[in-house]
């Protein structure tokens, strides 16, 4: 039963960590804070799990509200109708 709880959480770390790099690799650099992209890089390889959640919490600003809070995208065409 231990050996299957190790598995499980180290399975969640992983897959956070990958997340983590990925996101931060995606993340446009007008919207990473505190540190440059290539450091968070470096902190998330030199200490993955600390580097990953400190990403996650510190590293990026959120979103902005305007597309965040309509539920549509900014492509989707959904405002022409209403225009015209």
């Amino acid at each position: 039963m231990l050996e299957w709880l190790t598995f499980v959480l180290l399975a969640l770390l992983a897959v956070m960590y990958v997340h983590s790099l990925i996101e931060c690799v995606r993340t446009p650099s007008a919207r990473i804070r505190r540190l440059p992209k290539p450091v968070w890089l470096l902190v998330m390889l030199w200490a993955p799990i600390l580097g990953a959640l400190a990403w996650t919490y510190f590293g990026k600003e959120p979103e902005s509200s305007g597309t965040a809070a309509s539920g549509t995208s900014a492509g989707s065409g959904a405002d022409a109708s209403i225009r015209a």
